[in-house]
């Protein structure tokens, strides 16, 4: 009976260190606070996705905020450059994204803190890319 107790206790011990292990250090979850990703992603939505090491154009990634000192939350934008491509950010402007950084927008343009503000940012600020959405429950 006490050898049962122990195998359940180990069991549940194993399963909960197994879980932790998966959400630390391979799953990516996030809470959408913003609409900057509108209609994409609508606010309140839930987003998961996996940790990665390269990341495309077209991606939606989940990174480090950019400007700490006044968010300390992730931010979710989508990848429109990466390092080594042109963009134009408006007629006159144009800007090379260095190797190592890629350039990230919301695709609410209209209503979205993205590189246009804050410049690009680096491949290594980006926590995970996002494959599902899970939209708000409403009442």
């Amino acid at each position: 009976m006490f050898f049962k107790f122990l195998r359940s206790v180990f069991l549940v011990f194993m399963i909960t260190t197994f879980i932790l292990l998966v959400d630390n250090f391979l799953l990516v979850r996030a809470l959408v606070i913003s609409n900057s990703m509108y209609s994409t992603i609508p606010t309140g939505s839930r987003v998961f996705g996996l940790r990665a090491t390269n990341y495309q154009y077209g991606d939606i990634v989940v990174f480090s905020s950019p400007i700490p000192h006044e968010f300390s939350e992730r931010f979710i934008k989508r990848i429109v450059a990466v390092g080594g491509e042109q963009i134009q950010i408006c007629e006159e402007y144009s800007l090379t994204i260095p190797h190592g950084y890629v350039f990230v927008m919301g695709d609410n343009r209209h209503n979205s803190r993205d590189s246009r503000e804050w410049g690009a940012i680096p491949v290594n600020s980006i926590v995970g890319r996002i494959y599902w959405v899970l939209p708000p429950l409403t009442r």
